[in-house]
């Protein structure tokens, strides 16, 4: 599959465009040739395409220029390809409280190349809307489950609380007004209460990439209180600059899109089918507490997951 039908898939089936709406795409000089084919198919659609093109901001959650906060606001849909994700800036909630269907596609790493080949070959070349029944039909099993125990012959135990809290649905498509989503999609997640144990992270590990060998994390009450291996030095140093909050257990995710690939790019690989990442930082956008500037996920692969002491065999679901 091309790039070009890639962006079709998205702009058609993902965020449902019709010829007429206002669409627009919020690139960056980076990740123009992402936005470029978006702008296209929107045109080809016949819907009122506009793409409007900015400099790269210095880190996720900085609001885009004001005139393109003004665009997004008066749009039926807008589409962001970006480096830094705008996920967590005003001019995307106001947007959205304004009726404006939004997919964010935050592509921090890597190269033009290896982004390309994962837009043409990976998790945006899934069945979007049998991907959205099946999360759909995990995520009713799910209502009312308080506990979730995780292992891997790689040596990760660890037992998640999360009595009370609300599972999250993440299909991949934004259909109808208000609605929000980033691309590629296919998760499931929630915000835990506690968790205990150890992790061991096989795959992508926040920024870092792609490991080429496991970081262990030890976990008790919730927090991250030790590290070692791949990358700890490093998670150790965001700690002590950040503080506490840091340390927090902040999700619990089970990835469900039975295209995407491990790229060392977290976010096709946290949607990866068959694994499960936990997030350690920032859980206030999905029913958390903690509102630390930090949300680093850790990919583990092939897991044996329990729920509630039941076993859970993810390939059903995908």
């Amino acid at each position: 599959m091309s790039i070009r039908e890639s962006a079709m898939i998205a702009v058609r089936d993902c965020m449902g465009v019709k010829a007429g709406e206002k669409v627009l795409i919020v690139c960056d000089t980076e990740r123009d040739f992402i936005g470029v084919p978006m702008y296209e198919a929107a045109m080809e659609l016949g819907a009122e395409s506009i793409y409007m093109e900015m400099k790269p901001r210095t880190r996720s959650g900085e609001e885009p220029p004001e005139v393109i906060a003004d665009a997004m606001l008066h749009s039926d849909v807008v589409i962001a390809p970006t480096v830094f994700s705008l996920t967590h800036t005003q001019a995307r909630k106001k947007a959205c409280q304004n009726g404006a269907r939004i997919a964010t596609i935050p592509l921090t790493e890597g190269t033009k190349e290896l982004i390309t080949e994962m837009f043409s070959t990976g998790g945006m070349t899934a069945d979007y809307f049998r991907m959205r029944d099946c999360i759909e039909q995990l995520f009713k099993r799910q209502q009312g489950t308080k506990t979730a125990r995780i292992t891997t012959e790689l040596g990760t135990d660890v037992h998640v609380e999360f009595a009370g809290r609300e599972w999250h649905m993440d299909t991949g498509l934004a259909l109808n007004p208000g609605d929000f989503t980033n691309l590629p999609g296919g998760e499931l997640f929630i915000a835990p209460t506690s968790a205990n144990g150890r992790l061991v992270v096989d795959g992508t590990f926040g920024d870092w990439g792609l490991l080429d060998t496991p970081l262990e994390l030890t976990i008790k009450d919730g927090a991250c209180v030790g590290a070692m291996g791949a990358h700890a030095d490093d998670l150790l140093a965001l700690f002590k600059e950040l503080g506490p909050d840091a340390r927090h257990v902040a999700e619990l995710g089970i990835g469900m899109n039975p295209k995407a690939r491990l790229w060392g790019i977290l976010l096709e690989d946290e949607k990866v089918g068959n694994t499960i990442h936990m997030a350690l930082g920032n859980d206030s956008g999905f029913g958390g507490t903690c509102t630390v500037s930090m949300h680093c996920d850790g990919i583990v692969t092939h897991p044996t997951v329990y729920i509630d002491g039941k076993k859970l065999n993810i390939p059903e679901y995908l």
